[in-house]
């Protein structure tokens, strides 16, 4: 029974930990997508065009996702912690990996 409690603690002291971290994501892509809605980060080409658009619909779905996750997150539900856990890591990675993206196009388009 103890067990159980410290397991339940430490998860959802997890939860809370990774919570915050998409917090701090999801206020970071309000903010790369002002960078990419900046005169600096305009496309110099087709291909580049094609990125930003990529980029910009890649933003909508991961909002998308972290509002809904945030909507479903209910740290009393103790059956589903496991699953939330993973949605919020899946979540966390697709953030990382849009944010290396992105800064892989601003550096295409403003050499620097």
């Amino acid at each position: 029974m103890v067990i159980a409690m410290e397991s339940a603690q430490q998860n959802s002291a997890l939860i809370n930990e990774m919570l915050f971290k998409l917090e701090r994501n999801h206020t970071e892509i309000q903010t790369l997508l002002g960078k990419l809605n900046s005169y600096t980060c305009e496309p110099t080409n087709y291909e580049c065009f094609e990125r930003l658009r990529d980029l910009r619909d890649d933003i909508e779905a991961l909002k998308k996702r972290h509002l809904e996750l945030f909507r479903t997150i209910d740290v009393k539900q103790l059956d589903k912690q496991e699953e939330l856990v993973e949605k919020m890591r899946d979540q966390i990675a697709s953030f990382k990996e849009l944010d290396g993206k992105i800064g892989a196009y601003v550096i295409d388009t403003n050499g620097y």
